[in-house]
């Protein structure tokens, strides 16, 4: 009988959202040079809390290497996109006597380039985590995924979304196929079709908000084209426009089932995800998935609202005390600074006061947002994720040996350019 491994999460609230705090606080502080380092800390707390048989992952990266990794990125991709746009602005001035064309192709030659980096992320991630001593990897393959991730977005388009479900999982079974743990490589098993029903309600809610859409449109046009008063043309029109304020509401319901296809289709993928004779068991739960997002993002907001009232606040204060002027906004003269309505006058803050202090106000909503997003979504996503998953076969990994090291070329460098991934 194959030994089964359950999987323990030993985080705690407390020490992630001051950990949170703490390095989002250095991150603005420091213009956001900070940042490498934050996601390096905060990967090695929320992998160590992750314990597979009671032995916590391991993430060895370091934030220096995301660092040189972001510069060489950044340096390579201006290189690349300015030469590249000042191509396709002189051609599309050339052929057709308007730029609109060639920032159409850029945004188009951008897609794969976001692939690139994406696959090269995971490459860099897989080759600092370990467990039980082992290292992860993942193969250098990141042009062909993005030629192949290309292909088919392609497929999925012209199908006007029907094949969704065939990337998902050809793109899964790319990428696990070239994943290691030790010497032993992972195979993605299962069949694109299984994941085709749970999908089958967002594309219904896709295809029947384009309809509207389509038919509110042709019939518009079609009443104004044929003639008559102005009014009654202009009445029937918006009778048929009209049909367009369903389209939020099908929005939000296709936003509901797609939700629930991602975690139908993450837990589907990882029970048919094998090492040699080891395996995982995945019981996932939607409810518990959209509760935790519900509720999470609602406190997120709250207690950011509140958090940057007392940021507001104690900001009026200070600014009352040197410019007795706002007196008159009272706690609201951060708000009355920022928004540009005090500044400029007698004992009144300069304009380029009023410009820093409106950014400080972003950034520090940024801060908090980013903040309790990390201690009421994030963490507890983790922790279902973790406690809902098991091993099978334990009894084969004493077998598993231990593979070189990967230096994974530039980090993360490109994602980051790319502000992929912006969490951990």
């Amino acid at each position: 009988m194959a030994q089964l491994l359950k999987t323990e999460f030993e985080g705690r609230v407390g020490p992630i959202f001051r950990l949170s705090l703490w390095t989002a606080m250095l991150s603005v502080v420091t213009l956001g040079f900070y940042r490498f380092w934050m996601k390096t800390r905060l990967r090695r707390h929320f992998w160590s809390a992750v314990r597979p048989d009671g032995t916590p992952l391991e993430y060895v990266g370091k934030g220096i290497e995301k660092f040189t990794g972001f510069l060489i990125a950044l340096v390579v991709l201006a290189l690349l996109i300015g030469v590249l746009a000042l191509v396709l602005v002189y051609a599309s001035y050339a052929v057709f006597q308007d730029e609109i064309e060639a920032y159409l192709l850029a945004a188009l030659i951008a897609l794969p380039l976001i692939y690139f980096a994406s696959y090269r992320a995971k490459r860099y991630v897989y080759a600092r985590t370990r467990w039980r001593g082992i290292r992860f990897g993942l193969e250098p393959a990141a042009g062909k995924y993005a030629l192949y991730a290309m292909g088919q977005l392609f497929l999925t388009l012209i199908t006007l979304g029907f094949l969704w479900p065939r990337m998902t999982f050809k793109l899964e079974k790319f990428r696990t196929d070239r994943t290691f743990f030790g010497d032993q490589r992972l195979h993605q098993g299962g069949k694109w079709t299984s994941l085709a029903k749970s999908f089958l309600p967002t594309l219904m809610c896709l295809w029947l908000g384009l309809g509207m859409v389509a038919y509110a449109v042709v019939q518009s046009l079609a009443v104004s084209g044929e003639g008559g008063e102005k009014d009654n043309a202009f009445d029937a029109g918006a009778e048929y426009l009209g049909l367009l304020a369903f389209v939020p509401l099908l929005t939000l319901i296709a936003l509901f089932f797609y939700l629930r296809y991602r975690v139908v289709a993450l837990r589907y993928l990882a029970n048919h995800k094998t090492a040699g004779g080891v395996g995982l068991i995945s019981r996932l739960s939607f409810p518990r998935v959209l509760g935790i997002n519900i509720g999470g993002y609602l406190l997120t907001n709250i207690c950011t609202a509140l958090a940057m009232l007392v940021v507001g606040a104690g900001a009026s204060g200070l600014l009352i005390l040197f410019y007795p002027g706002l007196s008159e906004f009272g706690m609201f003269a951060s708000g009355a600074v920022s928004e540009g309505s005090a500044g400029d006058g007698e004992g009144l803050p300069s304009v380029e006061l009023t410009v820093a202090f409106a950014l400080f106000l972003y950034m520090a909503t940024l801060l908090f947002f980013s903040v309790f997003r990390q201690t009421f979504v994030l963490f507890p996503t983790w922790r279902h994720y973790a406690r809902t998953l098991s091993l099978t076969g334990g009894e084969h990994l004493a077998q598993i040996q231990q593979r070189d090291r990967d230096h994974a070329g530039q980090a993360e460098g490109m994602a980051e350019a790319f502000d992929l991934g912006a969490a951990i």
